[in-house]
């Protein structure tokens, strides 16, 4: 953020008075030196002595923001704005603030009625940006990153903003371009150089990631920062490498701020209460996954909160989650801060994050510590690295307790599987094959992972099951168009027709589920695996072939699998996970005696028993409450029989 000094900005109509003027003295130079708290103090009595200076409300602002009061600092910059509206640096900083405190459609209010063509200050285009981008308008956020560039082309900010904004359009390779120009005027290469693979990933350009990778892990062997962490997640890193990245993203975001001053736990008489913290509460997979679980929650002994900071989408989805719980609070236009205070206001004894670091996150209310236990749960498959998570859920394939020195929460373990399924999701009917795309006749090898997870590794080994499987052909998920004109382009460069690659697109998931009925076979990727996929294909009744790595992230689908009852799908190297996929599709009889055992299994295997689950996963959180009310620290949490048995 920029800091305003005196200028020819701030108001002419009356000077500051002298007492005014040397606080506002004193707060820059605490500001300068670093000591925030104190800066703030001195422009709080600056404003006071001078409520007509536009200047010392604007660097209040600023301070406020620093010291984690977003909403104030907010209202100080609106209140900066006014006093001078033909101000450009201003306008910058009352956007800027207003972002910060999830503030964007007051952002966009606020410069509705600017000439944004006439204002050469590229600080408001950037912020204008950034409330349209967080608000998913990305056409409009894009044009906004190129208006400012068009006045600073070094704005290294801007550069990474539109990279950013073309990821979500699904211009991935361009992404790639703006972070490698952000690098060259002064960004973070370790972080930039993260976001490249990753883009490599989604458009599948093996060739640049055959540049990128190697560069990324030099620099973080040279110690010269951490990578994104959900970005790491899906490069082939190991468990240390990622608690790193996560440490090291954990310690730069939130360090800084202030937790809530801490109550005490409620009694042990009350019961539980249970929040649910997430933007995906709505058509979504966490919502599908989760949904029945929070309609068995035991109301004799717990209550459930859902917070949701995501867009209300009116779906069925969201529907079902806001009459499942006892209580739903939208938080999506208030502060990181603000959220927490109402978390904390509502007696919270276990606050889930169902998000970790992926898109969209807000992680910062977990860091005001609003919950005396807090839980990393179920939409990040890794460690957080963050000391404001107490404990990890997951199961003794996922994270055995031999894996706990590389997670910085303590491990609690599901019996079974980490993972909840709804057992009364519909499957739709099961369409024709030509209706999907697919020869009436020949092996359907099915992927309907995410293009990001295809590696050339993995995708050699479904090249070569198709060349040795007459009249097969390969099903994949047609997330974007850049990733489907260079699978095309890999599949022909490896001598196969590329008319053997099936493209299926995205579909509500009653059809979707009711397609998926028409694969042979499911291939898992890695290292990142199928979760919500692969459970989805199983409940459609088609096998799923995986082989799992040493990282939360691609050992899901192994899980799953387990607690199925389809041991044998999970090959223990990719020597034996092609050997395995080559002999189903020439056993047609082995292959229906699997697709037969997994039927029967459908209606009694733990994987889709949401009762059951349910039951154990309240008897973990029964333990961590149980914890904290003793008064001892969170501790490792090793799996007990379930509940079901």
């Amino acid at each position: 953020m920029q800091r305003l000094a005196r200028s020819t900005h701030r108001s002419s109509r009356r000077p500051a008075p002298p007492m005014g003027e040397a606080d506002y003295r004193r707060g820059l130079s605490h500001a300068n030196d670093g000591h925030w708290q104190a800066a703030l103090q001195a422009f709080e009595r600056a404003v006071a002595r001078s409520p007509s200076d536009n200047v010392y409300w604007l660097n209040l602002a600023h301070a406020r923001m620093r010291c984690g009061q977003y909403d104030r600092g907010a209202e100080a910059a609106q209140r900066g704005a006014a006093l001078a509206p033909g101000s450009e640096p201003a306008l910058a900083v009352a956007a800027e603030c207003l972002n910060a405190a999830n503030r964007q459609a007051e952002t966009i209010a606020l410069l509705a009625g600017a000439d944004l063509a006439g204002i050469r200050d590229h600080h408001v285009h950037l912020q204008l940006g950034q409330a349209l981008h967080h608000l998913d308008r990305f056409k409009e956020a894009a044009d906004c990153y190129l208006a400012a560039l068009s006045r600073k082309p070094d704005c290294m900010v801007a550069h990474v903003q539109l990279g950013n904004v073309f990821n979500r359009l699904d211009l991935h390779e361009e992404a790639r371009e703006c972070y490698k120009t952000a690098i060259a005027v002064g960004g973070d290469a370790v972080q930039l150089t993260s976001g490249m693979t990753f883009e490599d990933l989604h458009a599948c350009r093996w060739d640049h990631l055959g540049e990128d990778l190697p560069e990324l892990m030099r620099l973080m062997d040279d110690g010269a920062g951490y990578p994104q962490p959900f970005q790491l997640l899906a490069q082939p890193s190991t468990r240390r490498q990622q608690l790193g990245a996560a440490r090291g993203f954990a310690q730069n975001l939130f360090a800084s701020l202030q937790p809530l001053p801490q109550r005490a736990p409620r009694p042990a008489s009350t019961r539980i209460r249970l929040g649910y913290l997430s933007s995906d509460l709505q058509e979504h997979a966490t919502a599908y996954l989760l949904s029945q679980i929070l309609e068995h929650h035991d109301r004799a002994r717990f209550e459930v909160f859902a917070y949701s900071y995501g867009v209300n989408d009116a779906s069925p989805a969201r529907r079902r989650i806001e009459r499942a719980v006892d209580r739903f609070v939208d938080v999506r236009e208030i502060s990181d801060r603000a959220a927490a205070e109402q978390i904390q206001s509502d007696g919270s004894d276990v606050l889930m994050d169902l998000k970790g670091y992926t898109l969209g996150a807000r992680n910062g209310v977990l860091a005001f510590r609003p919950s005396p236990i807090q839980v990393n749960y179920l939409g990040y498959p890794g460690t957080l690295g963050a000391a404001f998570y107490d404990y990890i859920i997951g199961d003794p394939i996922v994270t055995p307790l031999e894996h706990a020195p590389d997670y910085s929460e303590k491990i609690a373990q599901m019996p079974v599987c980490y993972q909840p399924n709804d057992r009364s999701r519909a499957v739709g009917p099961r369409p024709t094959r030509s209706e999907c795309g697919l020869p009436e006749n020949g092996f359907v090898f099915c992927s309907f992972n995410s293009p990001y997870k295809i590696t050339a590794e993995v995708f050699d080994i479904w090249c070569r099951l198709l060349q040795g499987t007459e009249h097969s052909v390969l099903w994949l998920y047609e997330s974007n168009a850049q990733a489907r004109r260079n699978l095309t382009h890999e599949v022909e460069r490896r001598g196969i027709d590329a008319a053997r690659l099936i493209w299926g697109e995205q579909l509500p998931q009653t059809r979707h589920l009711g397609r998926l009925q028409l694969a042979d076979l499911v291939l898992d990727t890695r290292p990142v695996c199928a979760h919500t996929t692969a459970s989805d294909a199983l409940w459609a009744g088609v096998p799923v072939l995986t082989c799992p790595g040493d990282t939360f992230v691609s050992r899901v689908a192994a899980s799953v699998l387990q607690a199925a009852g389809l041991p044998e799908l999970i090959a223990a190297d990719l020597a034996e996970y092609e050997s395995i996929a080559r002999e189903l599709a020439h056993d047609r009889q082995r292959l229906d005696a699997l697709k037969s055992r997994l039927a029967h299994n459908l209606g009694e295997c733990p994987l889709f028993d949401s009762v059951r689950y349910t039951r154990d996963l309240e008897a973990l959180f029964a333990r961590m409450h149980e914890r904290c009310l003793r008064g001892l620290a969170p501790d490792h949490l090793g799996a007990l029989a379930d509940h079901g048995r």
